[in-house]
């Protein structure tokens, strides 16, 4: 007996009528005249009288009834648990690497975390190379992050901007007052990076490989603010995007002269139903980005 059979069955019995169990159902009259034939043949059971028009229950069929009732009331409620579980799942794990969470995480922990206090937010700072494979293998659900769109084709990317990368130095060294720099400006300069799990360190990388020659890193850092103190102390200049430089902060963030973005946006995995906690999160990141743009 299929779960169709059962609430067909249930539906006749309710009505004790087949044309009303199947105005009910939105189907043809003859599909459930038939559904009651094969279910009488497969159980062998002998489920109603006909009198008439009128369709009356026999014993067995009032004990089939019972059963089926109480399937179907499990069913109900297992799909309606199902439904609470994917619409109220209040808990995201999301990646937000450094150069972006500078200006997201105080409105992400802030303000949504507010609004939303059933939400519990789970986020990693990583790198964005690192949190676009924590995505890809389900260990997180959603990354706000710099990307590009050839890193794997099991993931989909919302771009929210482009963002610039910016040669960031400190307010003393010569090319702080400059509008913006040139390649051979900056060629020769102490760089300190930020390192290969970050899309920065590969753009800068493939920058000095297209002018045939190799930057002049004196270090190479996992964290943001390691990169920022050594540039505020003057000891080297280095790149990164223009929204990870803060008002107030003893750093300048110059343009190239030939500027180059990298994506920025959210990204999940293709083919994973979002859940409605990660819809509302999307939404926000959306709508604030126009303020923050």
């Amino acid at each position: 007996m299929t779960l169709t059979q059962m609430r067909y069955f249930y539906e006749v019995c309710r009505w004790q009528n087949i044309t009303k169990a199947a105005e009910h159902l939105h189907v043809s009259q003859p599909t459930i005249s038939v559904a009651m034939r094969t279910l009488e043949e497969e159980t062998g059971l002998n489920l109603f009288h006909r009198e008439g028009r009128k369709l009356v229950m026999t014993s067995e069929g009032s004990k089939l009834l019972s059963k089926v009732n109480h399937i179907l009331n499990q069913m109900d409620q297992l799909e309606t648990e199902i439904q609470d579980m994917a619409h109220n799942r209040n808990h995201i794990r999301m990646a937000l690497p450094l150069q972006i969470g500078t200006r997201f995480l105080p409105r992400i922990l802030g303000e949504f975390r507010i609004a939303h206090p059933k939400i519990k937010l789970e986020v990693i700072e990583s790198g964005g190379i690192s949190a676009l494979q924590m995505v890809e293998d389900e260990k997180l659900d959603i990354a706000l992050t710099n990307y590009t769109t050839g890193f794997s084709q099991k993931l989909f990317y919302q771009k929210l901007y482009d963002c610039e990368c910016c040669f960031v130095t400190y307010p003393d060294h010569p090319l702080a007052k400059r509008k913006s720099v040139s390649f051979v400006d900056f060629a020769d300069e102490p760089l300190v990076m930020l390192d290969s799990h970050y899309f920065i360190h590969r753009m800068v990388h493939d920058l000095f490989m297209a002018n045939k020659c190799k930057p002049n890193l004196i270090h190479l850092s996992p964290y943001l603010h390691t990169i920022k103190n050594l540039v505020e102390q003057g000891i080297c200049s280095t790149f990164l995007a223009r929204q990870a430089v803060l008002p107030g902060e003893n750093l300048v963030a110059i343009p190239l002269e030939k500027p180059f973005y990298i994506n920025s946006g959210i990204v999940t995995k293709k083919g994973r139903q979002l859940y409605e906690d990660e819809r509302m999160l999307i939404d926000y990141l959306k709508e604030i980005t126009k303020d923050m743009m």
